[in-house]
């Protein structure tokens, strides 16, 4: 049986980068797109519970260097965006 723990700091440091990463995204394309706070939030939410799995799973994810952290931001763009291709091929929204 596989367990899933939990933990709300290293969730709240997860939603924290994430927003980082959300805004470093909107900044890449402001000239071209208006401000989504629906995608901001969604990018948050999946840091934050990004950051809970790996707290869960033994990460400080505090202590995460520069390197860890790109690591962790690029693991929740690409899960984002894998989630979004799956649901568009399933007929759902973008």
């Amino acid at each position: 049986m596989v367990t899933v723990s939990l933990e709300l700091a290293s969730s709240l440091y997860g939603a924290l980068y994430a927003s980082v990463f959300a805004g470093a995204g909107y900044l890449k394309s402001r000239k071209r797109e208006e401000f989504s706070l629906r995608k901001f939030l969604e990018t948050v939410l999946l840091g934050a519970l990004i950051g809970a799995m790996a707290g869960g799973a033994g990460l400080d994810v505090k202590d995460m260097d520069l390197l860890d952290l790109f690591a962790v931001g690029g693991a929740s763009t690409l899960t984002r965006d894998l989630l979004k291709s799956v649901l568009a091929s399933a007929g759902g929204r973008r």
